[in-house]
């Protein structure tokens, strides 16, 4: 993966599906919806100042979200972690494509 660039879809590790279940309470609040299951299946990331995680979430039956989720690098012993947007009404075979949320742009070009 080149800096910058989005890698190639892979399935879920321990990291991403922790990042995703931090994100579940807020993506409900986005979406309007409460989610009973929230379990990360797929992503891509983005090196850039940071990465950018675009990551494929099943919430039940043949329901999926998918998630932009911003992680800093560390600085002053600290990793600064955002949610950056979540997109509803996706399908298992759904592509997991960038999207911008238009309040937060800054965080994805």
């Amino acid at each position: 993966m080149s800096y910058g660039g989005w890698s190639e879809t892979k399935p879920t590790d321990e990291d991403v599906s922790l990042l995703c279940r931090w994100m579940q309470n807020i993506s409900e609040s986005e979406t309007n919806r409460t989610y009973d299951e929230f379990t990360a299946v797929e992503y891509r990331s983005q090196v850039v100042a940071g990465i950018n995680f675009l990551v494929k979430v099943h919430v039940g039956e043949n329901d999926y979200v998918h998630l932009m989720i911003f992680q800093s690098p560390l600085l002053r012993n600290t990793i600064e972690t955002k949610f950056l947007g979540v997109q509803g009404d996706h399908k298992l075979e759904d592509h997991l494509e960038p999207f911008k949320p238009s309040s937060l742009n800054e965080y994805l070009d």
